[in-house]
């Protein structure tokens, strides 16, 4: 089945990912986050100075420090 890519942030957890519980140190790009309300796609990733923090970039979005676990979804290819 085709399924069209977007990068545009969705206000439900994107199809074909899977749920996880994931620390700072533990995020892919390509993983989406939840953020002001929108599942956001990581585009890029910095380090914050430690293992226990990262610095999350999107696309349209403001980057954002991961300082704490949180669920995150990752899309099926990239398990």
């Amino acid at each position: 089945m085709y399924e069209r890519r977007t990068t545009e942030p969705t206000s439900m957890p994107p199809l074909g990912t899977i749920p996880g519980y994931r620390q700072p140190s533990d995020v892919r790009i390509g993983d989406f986050v939840f953020i002001d309300g929108l599942y956001l796609r990581v585009r890029d990733m910095r380090s914050a100075g430690t293992a226990g923090r990262r610095v999350l970039i999107f696309d349209g979005h403001s980057p954002w420090v991961m300082k704490e676990s949180a669920t995150t979804y990752r899309p099926v290819e990239l398990l």
